[in-house]
């Protein structure tokens, strides 16, 4: 029997890692609301940052209780090797550690009140995995890409059994995304039937400070001119939860949204919920969802990329100003020279056991618009996992690849990673490694606004008390 165990869990690790975007899936997010205590704490850790190294040293503490929850941390690096040419402070300091105003602002590193999917939650700090929705307009949005560039952003839910509100932010200081989407149940006001699983819902986002053009300043000064734009989409939505069984949930969908002087995409889908009748509290969730869209749309326009792809789309550029192409430019004055509709689709599963195991990922296929209006397959793949073993071996990560295709080939060789792996070696020690990937924006007079891509890994020591 335990051998028959070992061969089903190999090849679900096997499945998910071929199933690979995205996933609306937050494994941590049910067993949080249990954790409750104080906790203060240090780490030590060599940095590798490029070429360079640093020495970073983080303290840290949190406090969890029944609804309000909130984490401190104060990060200080110390450049040891410098071969980057990174501009320093005090001859060993990184200049943009602590230049600008969310660089402060993210010594608070977040604060909860509630817990998603209550009545009412509202939570303030780093953005990672954010859906809105069906994830059509904001999907698997990442606030942590840019080197340099911590971000402290907003999340508000209402939930109610007739109507809710979900509200996002990326940002506070000052944000760029805005935008949320409310929904209502039109039949749960009359009275109690099955009819209530109807949910209808609206949604607007917009980058309130979209950029539109960017160019070098003149006169062979450093830095960049950038043209803004308020970029706004506009989205309505309809599902029925048309089964909910002991074991079984099944959920369909669509969403139309249209984007402002742009296209206009249609999603349809179905969401299942398959609990696993055992002892552990186990099930397996995925979603099917398939695509119709104009030209010049892009589903989940703020997606996992979206704080390089607004700057910087695909590695373009503007041959006649040297410059890179925005992702809103290139909407419109590129991939708005086709004619034809166009298609995708979107594949997930997740294998869920509460607080101890989780596995996943995505394939997502859309056929877009280059530059020279040819259509051109896209993709985005992604796999995660979060793994708690013995009681003292965690592991997590998440790795995404996007655009695929044959203008983004690029990407291929610089995905979206992030992971850790930790050993508790008793409730107060534990010692561990984590890596990530970063992306730093170039400040050359020759390339004004094109960004590097960074490799980042860390290897030390914590330690902790929980009272």
């Amino acid at each position: 029997m335990k051998r028959v165990r070992g061969i089903f869990l190999f090849f679900l690790i096997l499945v998910s890692f071929f199933t690979i975007s995205a996933v609306d899936f937050h494994p941590n997010e049910a067993y949080s609301r249990f954790k409750k205590g104080i906790s203060v704490g240090g780490a030590l850790y060599p940095t590798y940052q490029g070429n360079s190294l640093l020495l970073e040293l983080d303290v840290y503490a949190s406090a969890e209780f029944s609804m309000l929850g909130f984490g401190v941390g104060l990060p200080v690096r110390f450049m040891l090797r410098n071969d980057d040419d990174i501009p320093l402070t005090g001859g060993i300091f990184p200049k943009e550690d602590w230049d600008d105003a969310r660089d402060w602002v993210s010594i608070l590193n977040y604060f909860h009140y509630g817990h998603s999917g209550d009545m009412f939650y509202f939570y303030f700090g780093e953005q990672r995995n954010r859906y809105v929705g069906n994830g059509s307009i904001v999907g698997a949005y990442y606030g942590d890409l840019r080197l340099y560039h911590p971000q402290r952003g907003v999340n508000l839910e209402i939930n109610t059994d007739y109507a809710g509100l979900d509200f996002f932010m990326d940002d506070v200081t000052p944000p760029n995304v805005i935008g949320g989407r409310v929904y209502v149940k039109p039949i749960s006001f009359m009275k109690e039937s099955y009819g209530n699983n109807l949910e209808i819902g609206a949604s607007y986002f917009a980058d309130v400070f979209s950029p539109d053009q960017i160019t070098g300043k003149t006169d062979n000064e450093y830095g960049r001119e950038i043209t803004d734009s308020n970029f706004q989409i506009f989205g309505f939505d309809l599902s029925f939860r048309l089964l909910a069984m002991k074991y079984y949930q099944l959920t369909l969908y669509t969403d139309m949204n249209k984007i402002v002087d742009a296209g206009f995409g249609m999603h349809f889908g179905a969401k299942h919920k398959l609990m696993l009748p055992t002892s552990t509290d186990m099930q397996i969730l995925s979603r099917w969802e398939v695509r119709a869209m104009e030209p010049d749309y892009i589903p989940s326009y703020f997606n996992t990329f979206y704080d390089i792809e607004r700057e910087y789309y695909k590695g373009q550029s503007d041959s006649t100003l040297g410059t890179p192409t925005t992702k809103s430019r290139y909407l419109i004055s590129y991939a708005g020279r086709g004619k034809d509709w166009t298609a995708g689709y979107y594949l997930d599963l997740v294998f869920d056991i509460t607080g101890t195991f989780s596995i996943g990922g995505s394939f997502e296929h859309n056929k877009l618009y280059n530059h020279e209006a040819k259509k051109y397959d896209n993709y985005q793949i992604n796999v995660f996992t979060d793994m708690f073993f013995f009681d003292s071996l965690a592991i997590d990560l998440l790795m995404t690849f996007q655009s695929l295709g044959e203008d983004g080939r690029w990407l291929k060789n610089r995905p979206y990673y992030s992971g850790s792996i930790t050993y508790y070696i008793n409730k107060y020690f534990n010692v561990g490694f984590r890596a990530a990937s970063k992306w730093y924006l170039v400040e050359d007079r020759n390339s004004p606004g094109f960004y590097s891509y960074y490799n980042c890994f860390s290897i030390g020591g914590f330690a902790g008390l929980r009272f």
